[in-house]
């Protein structure tokens, strides 16, 4: 009996440890990554924004199932390996700027994908995130979560369907003022 009451005491004060270290975290994060792609703006364009059909090549989406439109916005509901998001899309502006906001709850964010033309063909397509994580326990766990990686997967996928590969970069951004 004694130690049933020393793991419910020790796992206690493991979630007020938790709880301290994630309220000392910010809320917000941003991080963003960089991928020369072969292929014209327009054919990236055409596939990052056919929204129903992002299972087929991206592999962290199981379904994407369209909402009733809000305020002239497309929302979506993007179920993925972390769970149902509500996802609008407050830009989409063909072939250069793509804007989503996600809000599962404890976690919001905005993906910006931009599509530049690159220098001799193809497209340079950078995604920025722009992440909000509200409850300290989960700020906690950010701790062991790498902000890039789920863009660098994107990347990487994208480039599987366009029948390439790449090597996506994270890029530096400029120090918060």
């Amino acid at each position: 009996m004694k130690w049933v009451l020393r793991a419910i005491v020790a796992l206690v004060l493991l979630v007020v440890l938790a709880w301290a270290v994630g309220s000392t975290r910010p809320v917000s994060h941003r991080a963003r990554t960089q991928a020369r792609l072969g292929h014209s703006p327009e054919e990236v364009w055409a596939i990052i924004a056919d929204f129903e059909r992002w299972p087929e090549w991206n592999g962290t989406v199981k379904l994407v199932e369209r909402l009733p439109d809000r305020n002239g916005q497309t929302i979506l509901n993007v179920v993925s390996d972390w769970g149902a998001a509500e996802t609008t899309i407050t830009n989409a502006t063909a072939p250069r700027l793509l804007v989503t906001d996600m809000d599962a709850g404890d976690f919001r964010g905005r993906w910006i994908h931009e599509l530049d033309p690159a220098p001799g063909g193809g497209t340079i397509l950078t995604i920025t995130e722009e992440g909000e994580v509200g409850s300290p326990l989960f700020r906690a766990m950010m701790i062991f979560h790498d902000n890039h990686e789920t863009m660098l997967r994107y990347h990487e996928a994208l480039a599987l369907r366009l029948g390439e590969t790449v090597s996506p970069a994270r890029v530096p951004l400029p120090a918060a003022r």
